[in-house]
């Protein structure tokens, strides 16, 4: 893997990060249907248009937040990969190893409350992916592989429903502390 991959991405977070308007300035969800407007150089016009599409609710975070989040999230989908693969061989102490690493705990519980803070329902949704995630490693145990597939079907509806109901909304640390009264920069 390119070592400079996560730096680059970082920089285009932080890029689109500073093409986001505040709330009272975002243009209004029909917006989208309007003619596009000259595209600037470091596209934020494209970033906007975008975001006036996206009719789902934004979850406000600052641009590590993001980062972070987006990092847990494909991490989350690398151990279902493992899951699934590891099912295929029917590697019961595998898919156990794999599910431990999406199943709930405090500090997921932690980690999903700060970074919902600021949109009503996420956190209950993130936590349901996780607690949806407890009953993958039973059923590994117990080498019952419909109850495999079945949790870990179970697990991902979580995932879907979850990207279907919200985006990222990637703001600075003043933004974020008003849009969600925390005071906890990152």
């Amino acid at each position: 893997m390119n070592s400079s991959r996560p730096l680059q991405l970082l920089a285009l977070t932080l890029a689109a990060s500073a093409c986001q308007r505040s709330a009272a300035e975002s243009p209004a969800p029909h917006a989208a249907s309007a003619p596009a407007t000259a595209a600037s150089p470091d596209g934020c016009a494209a970033a906007a248009q975008l975001a006036a599409m996206d009719t789902r609710k934004p979850v406000p975070l600052q641009p590590m937040m993001a980062w972070h989040q987006k990092q847990n999230m494909m991490e989350h989908l690398v151990a279902i990969q493992r899951i699934t693969a590891a099912l295929a061989q029917q590697d019961w102490d595998e898919v156990t190893k794999a599910a431990a690493l999406i199943e709930s705990s405090p500090q997921m519980q932690q980690m999903c409350q700060h970074m919902g803070a600021g949109a009503e329902g996420f956190t209950d949704l993130a936590l349901e992916f996780h607690h949806r995630a407890d009953a993958i490693a039973p059923a590994a145990r117990a080498q019952d592989t419909a109850a495999v597939l079945t949790a870990t079907a179970h697990t991902l509806e979580a995932c879907t429903r979850c990207h279907a109901t919200y985006r990222q909304q990637v703001m600075d640390a003043q933004a974020w502390e008003a849009k969600t009264g925390s005071s906890l920069a990152h």
